[in-house]
């Protein structure tokens, strides 16, 4: 029966991994005598079958656990931290309410990352499995992440010159004023982004993904104190390691091309920050944690939050005028 030729797969892990899949996800009908049986298979192998993607599948867990609710919690949560993936462990977490423990694991994680994308680019070598594929992912990044850059301030520019096409009279045609504004959009395909192909760059930027959507499944059930903790401690770590280089004073391709990626970082967890949180807490916590930081960094960030207050009050000042003359 299966658990004869399971014993004998037992050395063999690859395989007795491909077969639990075959009689686990596929389920073939032909191979159970009824719905009882096949559910007394799964309830015995299920959990070695976890282990099994965890070692050899990762990216296949959170997908399996997602469709199968009906599994052992526990075990499969010690599983999933043991072997260090992340998004089952955080979504097994997630069902248990354990937020503290959520979060600890989540910048944890983050902070790991982060130090990875840094021993990436100043030292490709260390950890690597593949050290000259590991460079190549690093040039390739430092490379868009340039490219992306330079069209900034194009668009910038372009669209500079559209506002100053636009306010000056109405004459000639909408495509000669496409021209003037410079036209820069281009037919050629969109570039992958930067992280595109990059482990240890993808791995910061799924945790800073992975947190801002379970921000929002949970935001009716996590308290304010544990939202800032997640999003303070992913902001800081990533501003904290922008003063880092700044302090360096190192002015190589792989010093300039890391301080690109984090400033990139920095900004998608700015833009978590914007979205989940109070926008006077965070300036007032940025005030409190960097008043003496002399990172040109925040000039970005604090005209978003001072913008956005800005919008705020107008809005309010608005709504005040119309309720006025809803009264007179």
């Amino acid at each position: 029966g299966h658990a004869a030729v399971l014993r004998r797969l037992a050395g063999c892990p690859r395989i007795e991994q491909q077969y639990l899949e075959t009689l686990l996800v596929r389920r073939k009908r032909a191979q159970w005598r009824d719905a009882q049986d096949h559910q007394a298979f799964f309830d015995t192998h299920v959990v070695r079958y976890i282990e099994l993607l965890c070692l050899h599948s990762p990216t296949s867990v959170l997908p399996f656990i997602l469709e199968n609710e009906a599994l052992p919690l526990r075990e499969c949560l010690e599983l999933c931290r043991r072997h260090d993936v992340t998004d089952a462990s955080i979504y097994l977490l997630e069902r248990t309410g354990d937020f503290p423990l959520v979060l600890e694991l989540l910048l944890n994680d983050y902070g790991d990352a982060l130090r990875r994308l840094s021993t990436a680019f100043l030292e490709p070598e260390v950890g690597a499995v593949d050290p000259g594929e590991r460079r190549k992912a690093v040039a390739r990044a430092s490379k868009r992440l340039t490219m992306a850059r330079s069209a900034g301030g194009s668009a910038a520019r372009s669209e500079a010159a559209a506002r100053r096409v636009d306010v000056a009279p109405a004459t000639g045609s909408r495509a000669a004023r496409g021209r003037a504004a410079g036209g820069a959009a281009g037919s050629e395909a969109p570039e992958p982004p930067w992280y595109d192909g990059f482990k240890d760059a993808e791995r910061c930027v799924d945790l800073l993904a992975q947190s801002h959507e379970m921000s929002s499944r949970n935001s009716n059930i996590m308290t304010d104190t544990q939202l800032e903790d997640l999003w303070f401690g992913l902001l800081g770590r990533t501003m904290r390691r922008q003063e880092e280089l700044v302090t360096l004073r190192q002015s190589t391709k792989r010093h300039t091309g890391l301080a690109m990626a984090v400033e990139e970082l920095s900004k998608q967890a700015m833009a978590g920050v914007l979205s989940h949180l109070s926008l006077p807490r965070c300036l007032k916590w940025i005030c409190v944690e960097f008043n003496a930081s002399a990172l040109g960094a925040w000039k970005g960030p604090l005209q978003t939050l001072l913008s956005g207050l800005g919008f705020q009050s107008g809005l309010l000042c608005a709504a005040k005028a119309v309720a006025a003359q809803d009264v007179m």
